[in-house]
């Protein structure tokens, strides 16, 4: 029979093992190098952007298509994202793109990362409506993704329920339904990701 004494002297010393074997596991997990991420499905590129690897492979964080921009709707992504820190992103719910007919990003771009490309072509992405947070879908009147979409009917419209929906296959990806949407409803999904 383990005496009380006994007991509290025997769970201390398992408790500090077990202490001590997390401790040394945190710290052989620190130092494991991480795997580069794969970051080609995490933002949407400009008009004309090449795939994101030949995109980043040629651009060279210059910022003339971020200055090109109108709309300031072209960003750089900060230091915390690496390799990639410096290259130029959409950010929809801050500023879509408003496919300028000129595409003076586009011309901007020396280097080439951008290719000229008519607007009905751009594919930055696709529109995804999430309809638990649509305000249609919810019984609430609401038009704003429908009648401002830059391509109109042929890419959005409202379907045969009366709920809104995206014709993937002309659907651009620029962002303008993300900005407008007052339910935050809509995302883009970037070109080349699954849904």
């Amino acid at each position: 029979m383990v005496s009380r004494r006994g007991f509290f002297s025997q769970m201390s010393r398992a408790l500090v093992a077990n202490v001590a074997d997390a401790l040394e596991q945190v710290r052989f997990d620190s130092e494991a190098p991480e795997a580069p991420p794969d970051t080609s499905s995490l933002w949407l590129r400009p008009p004309g952007a090449l795939p994101e690897s030949e995109f980043l492979a040629r651009c060279t964080q210059c910022t003339a298509c971020q200055e090109a921009c109108p709309y300031d709707s072209i960003r750089r992504l900060g230091p915390e994202f690496g390799l990639v820190a410096g290259t130029p992103v959409v950010i929809p719910a801050e500023s879509p793109c408003y496919l300028c007919e000129d595409m003076p990003c586009i011309a901007a771009c020396e280097p080439k990362a951008l290719l000229s490309v008519a607007k009905h072509n751009v594919q930055m992405g696709t529109a995804v409506i999430d309809m638990s947070k649509c305000y249609v879908a919810a019984g609430q009147p609401c038009d704003y993704c429908v009648k401002r979409c830059p391509l109109g009917s042929d890419v959005m419209s409202f379907g045969s329920d009366g709920l809104p929906e995206v014709h993937s296959v002309g659907c651009t990806g620029c962002g303008v339904c993300v900005y407008l949407c007052p339910g935050d409803a809509i995302r883009i999904a970037p070109e080349g990701t699954k849904e």
